[in-house]
């Protein structure tokens, strides 16, 4: 495979995390291309990767290439597919890109992939956007045709989760750049300049870059205009339902799920109660 000429900084996250806020973010960096979802798009191939993933390594030549024909030295690219079906090729291809390790409630996030109609396995949307628990590399979970609509897209969440910690493992051994960020933390112009710092970003004019980063995040995003409604009355149960059924194959990576900062309360403490 080509090696990128550009450096390369791409998220791992699910969706509906603030992507598209981030693409306008990065823009306010000097000599950076940041886009979304560009041609050559992961979300066509994403299909046939998880049925097939050589066909990865075959897409990411496409990639890679079309990267390097653009004039800018720094490359960012948001799309969530990304992490679902496209990192480790790259990885054993021997290129590290810096990540962002995108995250947000993971009950808020799974609410709008199921008002968006994004549901893995069962949906176009989902084919195209999500990962699917029947394909390898996916986060297990037994006897997925049984979920809810709202339960695989809670179950999608926490696949992104746990390709997030494996992708942390990596880089943590080999040394390599990422960051751990919600959206949110981007509405803070020093922290977004931090981050830009940390992965060798500059701006030309800091007062500019200000001003234009103040009209990015004063925008709504992408907001979803589907009006799909979900039972706010059965979350909790159908949460701890697909926890528990993770858990049967990956229970160190439920104490992670459990402790961290994106869980409901709710759930916390109903697993604490049933504890005890």
């Amino acid at each position: 495979m080509n090696k990128p000429t550009k450096n390369l900084i791409f998220t791992v996250t699910h969706g509906r995390t603030g992507t598209t806020m981030l693409t306008e973010v990065f823009k306010i960096f000097s000599d950076t291309l940041s886009v979304h979802e560009p041609e050559p798009n992961y979300a066509s191939i994403l299909p046939k990767v998880k049925e097939d993933p050589r066909h990865a390594l075959v897409f990411l030549e496409r990639k890679i290439k079309a990267i390097n024909s653009t004039q800018p030295s720094n490359y960012v690219e948001t799309s969530n597919v990304f992490g679902k079906g496209f990192l480790i090729p790259l990885l054993r291809s021997g290129i590290f890109p810096n990540l962002i390790f995108l995250n947000r409630d993971f009950r808020e996030t799974a609410k709008s992939l199921y008002k968006r109609g994004s549901t893995p396995m069962r949906t176009q949307r989902g084919a195209h956007f999500s990962a699917d628990p029947r394909a390898p590399g996916s986060l297990p979970i037994f006897s997925p045709d049984t979920l809810s609509d709202y339960q695989l897209c809670y179950w999608g969440v926490l696949d992104s989760y746990f390709r997030q910690l494996e992708a942390k493992n990596i880089y943590d051994q080999e040394g390599k750049k990422y960051c751990w960020v919600t959206a949110d933390a981007f509405h803070d112009f020093d922290l977004t300049m931090s981050i830009g710092h940390h992965f060798g970003l500059q701006v030309k004019n800091h007062d500019s870059a200000k001003a234009l980063h103040s009209e990015i995040t004063s925008q709504h995003h992408n907001p979803n205009v589907n009006k799909r409604e979900v039972d706010q009355a059965s979350l909790t149960k159908e949460e701890i339902a697909v926890i528990d059924r993770i858990a049967f194959f990956k229970p160190l990576f439920i104490d992670e799920v459990l402790s961290s900062d994106f869980i409901s309360n709710h759930v916390i403490s109903e697993i604490s109660n049933h504890n005890n």
